[in-house]
């Protein structure tokens, strides 16, 4: 049998240690130990944990929480994140000394996610991670090299317990890697990646290396694999309901395999195809996505040639947001939105995809422009008001065109989840945005950064109205004007509530104080950023 939480408890390093909550998780299964170091809820932790979340299934968590010891809330987002990530226990250290005590809101969280929360003895500066370190590997190592269990029962047993996007392929892939401490390649038969997982990290991107050259052609043979030197291959084949077969590649280093190993991890991954092949293209699919959002060129490339998808053609992305407390788009939401999608006539990618610090999923769209923008205007505003019909109060589209490589995708996403609540906050009456919207509203964030001197040179161009009579009646009718009713004097009249004459001799006194037509071209931009600035900085006076 493998190596359990419950396991771990018996060990001289666990001595005196209590577990505080989670019982429920005391069978997971333990592959290894990790330490989190860095438990700041921020974009270095979300971008660590993006890039290697395939990597950190039953690990066993060692922290103090040193840098977020007052804050409970970054402390529960943790054990959410660790959870979510398949890691299997966290183990505390330092309590009494760096963290005063352990809040009941953590206990009761990690009690309802069933993760097992164990706390070292309290006041004790004398309890090192390495031991505990030292005597998990001893024991999982010891389990590997002795292993008389069922690499099937197990795996299979462990992915049923996982929510149901996550029962793929990809998960039986990734906890086999995590067992055996070995490289997991599946391909199809032309050597196409339909799946990876690399151990140790340091062979990340070793799909790369997999050319008929380098692999190995005969069951249950071990090969040198050329590319790393010390490094062995083995190969199984993988058959899928009469298609052609499925190669599938194990390269150790370090640890041997045998036959029977071999052919354990051959029957784990042949059972998780013929469970879940079905779902296999849509999981690829929504790969695909977090290898663009993630500016992974390889992997992008790789998972293009086998979904048929002409990656370069695409470059319009729309990025959809739910914020209605819902936070997830169901599948009965999505297949409304791929219905008005197929009238572009274009090759569509669209998946919902999580950012590992966000509550919420984003639905992501990647697509050829038809360059008709009646026609996407059209889908789009259709988008939302079929939403609406289904529930959803709060629902956002952005719609975004640039050259599609994989840095400029990553930028525009990054650039759309930073400022998109500002930018919602700048055009409070819009449900359906433009790249123009949000770049407007980036070059207000950049100059509000820069400080009280920064502002005052972009808002000064309003300054000649505070003199006058009636001031805050004109500046909210240029802030509906520019911001709200595209310089539309009819629009800005029934949203102020206000004869249209009425708007028209407000922006013509406003013209006199300041000296020049407002409705000139040269001083429209300006005015926008100033009237930007202000509405931003309004609202978060508010708050």
């Amino acid at each position: 049998m493998s190596v359990v939480v419950e396991d771990l408890l018996k060990m001289p390093s666990l001595r005196n240690a209590k577990v505080l909550a989670g019982k429920d998780g005391l069978r997971n299964v333990v592959y290894g130990v990790t330490v989190l170091e860095y438990a700041n809820v921020d974009e270095i932790q979300e971008d660590f944990y993006r890039k290697n979340i395939g990597l950190m299934s039953s690990q066993v968590v060692l922290t103090s929480f040193a840098s977020v010891k007052d804050n409970v809330n970054a402390q529960i987002q943790n054990i959410r994140r660790i959870a979510k990530a398949g890691q299997v226990a966290l183990v505390l250290y330092y309590v009494g000394v760096v963290m005063k005590e352990i809040d009941p809101r953590l206990i009761a969280v990690a009690d309802d996610i069933g993760l097992p929360l164990i706390a070292m003895p309290e006041g004790r500066l004398d309890m090192r991670y390495s031991d505990l370190i030292t005597d998990i590997n001893e024991a999982v190592l010891l389990d590997r090299m002795h292993y008389k269990g069922s690499l099937v029962t197990e795996i299979i047993g462990q992915i049923t317990k996982l929510p149901t996007d996550k029962q793929t392929v990809d998960s039986a892939i990734s906890m086999l890697c995590n067992k055996l401490h070995v490289s997991i390649v599946l391909t199809d038969g032309s050597l196409n990646i339909l799946g990876v997982s690399a151990w140790p990290l340091q062979n990340a991107g070793i799909e790369s290396l997999m050319t008929e050259e380098n692999v190995c052609h005969h069951v249950k043979r071990r090969k040198n694999f050329a590319p790393i030197p010390g490094n062995y291959i083995w190969f199984a084949p993988i058959h899928d309901k009469g298609k052609d077969p499925m190669r599938l590649f194990l390269i150790e280093e370090g640890a041997t395999l045998n036959e029977a190993l071999v052919d354990m991890a051959k029957e784990t991954v042949q059972l998780a195809v013929e469970l879940w092949s079905s779902r296999h293209s849509a999981v690829m699919t929504s790969e695909l996505v977090k290898a663009i959002l993630n500016d992974e060129p390889i992997r992008m490339r790789r998972l293009s040639e086998v979904l048929h998808i002409d990656i370069k053609s695409i470059h319009t992305s729309w990025f959809l947001r739910r914020l209605d407390g819902k936070g997830v788009f169901t599948k009965e939401m999505i297949a409304i939105v791929r219905q008005v999608m197929d009238r572009l006539d274009s090759d569509i990618i669209l998946e919902p995809y999580r950012s590992p610090l966000a509550e919420f999923d984003d639905l992501i769209m990647f697509f050829r422009n038809p360059l008709d923008l009646h026609l996407l205007e059209n889908c789009a505003q259709e988008i939302i008001d079929s939403l609406h019909k289904m529930g959803c109060t709060n629902v956002y589209l952005t719609m975004l065109d640039y050259k599609f490589t994989t840095a400029d995708v990553r930028n525009a996403y990054s650039i759309w989840n930073e400022n998109e609540a500002k930018t919602r906050v700048a055009f409070p009456r819009l449900e359906v945005f433009h790249e123009s919207e949000f770049e407007l509203v980036r070059q207000c964030n950049e100059i509000i950064k820069l400080g009280e001197k920064s502002i005052a040179s972009a808002t000064g161009c309003l300054d000649a109205l505070s003199d006058r009579q009636s001031s805050q009646e004109f500046l909210k009718t240029l802030e509906v004007y520019f911001l709200d009713s595209d310089m539309n004097m009819q629009k800005a009249s029934e949203i102020l509530n206000v004869h249209k004459n009425t708007i028209k001799y407000r922006i013509n006194m406003v013209s006199d104080a300041l000296g020049y037509s407002v409705t000139n071209p040269i001083t429209t931009s300006r005015l926008t950023i100033a009237l930007c600035i202000r509405r931003l900085l309004d609202k978060a006076t508010e708050n």
